[in-house]
């Protein structure tokens, strides 16, 4: 063999003439072979080239001469088949090529034709088989699943099965074991076919794939295997019903457990607007309209009390049950002016209602208003009300104004002093003078903290007293009143001493300040001296009632460690030389402060400028201008959770963010200061 080329081009004729053009052969002195036909695919979008090989022939004198006369032939029909031009005309399979045909459609290969293969062999070459994952290929009744070379005498079998997959399901428990799930997959009929194919030295054997859908589940068969599951009840008829329909994959709950119902909280259905109005509205008074108004009438119905309502616990499909919350209710604490009918809460006079929550605990109360059209001075005396106070007038030097309420005034206040438990707002300017609002709330605090000591003191001792009854063998029953008071005073004397000395601090304190506590301080107070400070205690009779006592006490505990809502505020215009405190928030509305002492509970807002004194609040602090070209020091100080807002901070200013402080030295605006994740003080 001589010269040697393969060429592909869009027909077999192009690709020979392109051949011998590169060798620089005759047609009468090549073989020709045909690797592929050309062709398109199943869409027609893509063509498959037409690849031939050319190989120059050395040969005798004989075998040249029916070279020359089969080539003969051969070009005469290629002149006959050239496309004439602007013509398209391709060799295919619909044209005879006469000679030309039987000499280059030979090839070793295989192909498809009727769901069998046929396998032909030319020269040394040897066809090639790749089986397709969906067909099953056999050489001499061995299985074969990867590529393979055929050689003459193998016996080749190409065959398909169908298959038949069935339907799936499985069930999930979800939302903790309440719901079950079903997912469901459904059966498949799949058919193969092969696929015909041109003869190809490689041949890839592919199975087209027809896929039917069924689903012939039986519901029983979902409702066995649920019980199996340990699901007997809650199952979903209707659901178990549409998953044997379906053809389709999908998910659907087939069962579901009882859900628990919770219950409702006690709580009150209230019939009054009792919201306090905020400083700005208050600012928009009348003061010169400041007749007698009143907000309930004796007879009008408050609120009403809802009782708490229980919950209902549930079960899981697997019979475990599901407890609920227990429903917790309110402590309703009515005031003197107030009575209970039935659920209604009615007011006993005429006069403006009070409403304070703490978390649980509900007091309610009307209080009498006092109203005073002129002057506080000499000539009225000073004001103590139970209830809310309205001054239309000023407050003169040296007069004292107080009341368990709000206060109220239109003008100014000058050297005086202020008292209010819920909240005072003053309509005119504030000279040397005092005024503070929520005091009680401040000794509340501190009363709660010594009641929550004595709570602990009071359950080490009955802990004591159990210890020494189970020593001895005998029960709580077997003590009497006065070996029970005895056993309380020899821990006392020996174990407990603190205990004494923190009960008369504490009992000393509710005494002092009575008239601004809520009545049940002073009771709690009574029982405490009673049991541990008189010789003859007729509280305590046994160690149940010893239990009852502590269980009082904690009660206070928790109803007085929640903070009063809404929180108590002090509103003022202006204020000089003088001491302002609110235990909730406070509000300067106008001018500013000038060498006052401020401190709140809460937050504090400054319009108009802070020169001089202290401003000192737990939280936020917002002030627009702060010290002075003179260089008045002015401090502000707020907590380590809290922070520092203000507008214009003159040198002097000086800021303390928990245990940081700084000092401007020069003029800063728009300052934003708090402490950063690290503890640092943070200025911005």
């Amino acid at each position: 063999m001589g010269k040697s080329i393969t060429v592909k081009a869009e027909t077999i004729e192009e690709a020979v003439r392109l051949a011998l053009s590169i060798t620089e052969l005759k047609l009468e002195e090549v073989h020709i072979e045909v690797l592929s036909n050309p062709r398109k695919n199943l869409f027609g979008l893509r063509k498959t080239l037409a690849e031939v090989n050319v190989t120059q022939i050395i040969e005798s004198p004989s075998a040249t001469k029916k070279t020359q006369d089969r080539n003969l032939a051969i070009e005469q029909y290629l002149d006959r088949l050239v496309p004439t031009e602007g013509t398209n005309r391709e060799w295919n399979d619909a044209q005879p090529l006469g000679g030309l045909s039987s000499a280059i459609s030979k090839v070793a290969g295989a192909r498809i034709s009727n769901e069998k293969i046929d396998i032909q062999f030319l020269g040394k070459k040897y066809p090639i088989v790749v089986p397709g994952s969906n067909v099953n290929f056999s050489i001499n009744g061995k299985q074969i699943k990867r590529q393979t070379i055929i050689s003459p005498g193998d016996k080749v079998e190409v065959t398909v099965s169908d298959g038949l997959i069935p339907p799936h399901f499985e069930i999930q428990l979800i939302e903790h074991d309440m719901l079950a799930m079903l997912i469901f997959t459904p059966g498949k009929k799949v058919k193969h076919t092969l696929r015909d194919t041109e003869f190809e030295q490689v041949l890839h054997i592919e199975a087209d794939e027809e896929i039917e859908y069924y689903n012939d589940l039986d519901p029983q068969v979902i409702v066995e295997h649920l019980k199996s599951l340990g699901i007997q009840k809650g199952l979903l008829f209707p659901a178990i019903k549409k998953v044997t329909d379906a053809i389709k994959p999908f998910e659907t709950i087939v069962a579901k457990g009882v859900p628990p119902i919770e219950g409702l909280d006690g709580d009150l259905e209230m019939h009054i607007d009792y919201q306090e109005k905020t400083p700005g509205e208050l600012e928009k008074v009348d003061f010169h309209e400041m007749n007698l108004i009143v907000s309930v009438e004796a007879g009008q119905v408050i609120a009403t009390y809802i009782p708490p309502v229980q919950g209902t616990p549930g079960n899981s499909l697997l019979g475990k049950a599901i407890p609920v919350k227990k429903a917790n209710d309110i402590v309703l604490r009515l005031g003197v002016n107030v009575t209970q009918v039935d659920n209604d809460i009615v007011a006993a006079i005429s006069g403006k209602p009070s409403v304070e929550w703490r978390n649980k605990l509900v007091k309610i109360d009307v209080n009498h208003e006092f109203h005073h059209q002129g002057e506080v001075d000499m000539a009225s005396g000073n004001i103590r009300f139970e209830g809310n106070v309205s001054i239309q007038g000023n407050i003169q030097p040296s007069m004292f104004v107080g009341a368990t309420g709000t206060v109220n005034i239109g003008g100014s206040v000058t050297k005086a002093t202020i008292h209010a438990m819920k909240s005072a707002v003053v309509k005119g300017n504030i000279f040397s003078s005092t005024i503070s609002v929520g005091q009680h709330e401040f000794i509340i605090g501190e009363l709660t903290t010594q009641l929550s000591e004595i709570k602990g003191y009071l359950e080490l001792i009955q802990a004591a007293i159990q210890q020494i009854l189970l020593i001895r063998g005998e029960t709580d029953d077997s003590l009497s009143s006065a070996e029970l008071n005895h056993l309380i005073r020899l821990l006392l004397e020996k174990k407990y001493t603190a205990f004494q000395d923190l009960n008369r601090h504490f009992l000393q304190k509710v005494k002092n300040h009575s008239l601004q506590l809520p009545v049940e301080w002073s009771e709690m107070a009574a029982k405490l001296y009673e049991v541990f400070i008189t010789s003859e205690n007729k509280q305590l009779k046994d160690m149940g009632g010893f239990e009852l006592l502590i269980g009082e006490v904690k009660t206070l505990v928790e109803l007085y460690g929640e903070k009063a809502a809404p929180k108590l505020y002090l509103s003022v215009p202006y204020a000089i030389n003088s001491v302002l405190y609110s235990n909730g928030n406070i509000e300067v509305t106008s001018k500013g402060l000038y060498h006052s002492s401020v401190t709140a509970g809460h937050d504090i807002k400054v319009r108009g400028v802070c020169r001089g004194g202290e401003i000192i609040a737990a939280n936020k602090i917002s002030l627009q201008n702060t010290g002075s070209v003179n260089l008045i020091k002015t401090v502000v100080r707020t907590g380590e959770k809290g922070n520092i807002t203000i507008g214009h901070a003159h040198a002097g200013t000086e800021i303390h963010v928990g245990n940081r402080a700084y000092t401007f030295t020069a003029n800063e605006m728009g300052v934003f200061a708090r402490l950063d994740d690290e503890g640092m003080l943070l200025i911005k």
